[in-house]
């Protein structure tokens, strides 16, 4: 399910004109973290703040940049990775969780999920299909 394409400067509504939307990368690959920082880079209404490859990495990006969105593999440390995301958005509850799944299997879908994801993505689709997902979840989410 698609919805309408939305500009940046409607997705960051209700923040000042043209501010973008902070954004933490976390994942165990450098490589996947520098693609998705490329296409998000093609977008003015994205900042990527941070870029983590371990869990512990993440939060403490989560804590002293203040994101809006948490790009993460859930699985970024192993089974401890997805508690981290739970408590990532306890200390900041407006967060928007994205779980970057190594397919679409039912029950890694599930699993993130449970963690509170607000969206999925399969990571070999990142390219086609990063921008997209964004905009539905900003888009439901009235941001």
């Amino acid at each position: 399910m698609m919805s309408v394409p939305v500009s940046s400067t409607q997705m960051s509504a209700g923040r000042a004109a043209f501010s973008p939307l902070r954004v933490v990368i976390a994942d165990a690959y450098a490589a996947t973290r520098e693609v998705i920082g490329q296409v998000l880079a093609g977008d003015g209404g994205f900042r990527v703040v941070g870029a983590a490859g371990t869990i512990d990495e993440t939060v403490r990006l989560i804590r002293e940049a203040q994101p809006d969105i948490l790009l993460v593999d859930p699985w970024l440390s192993g089974p401890a990775g997805l508690p981290a995301c739970v408590a990532a958005k306890q200390f900041r509850p407006g967060l928007l969780l994205v779980a970057l799944l190594p397919d679409d299997r039912e029950d890694y879908i599930r699993a993130a999920q449970a963690l509170g994801a607000d969206a999925s993505l399969q990571k070999r689709l990142i390219t086609r299909d990063l921008m997209p997902v964004l905009r539905e979840v900003l888009s439901a989410r009235g941001s």
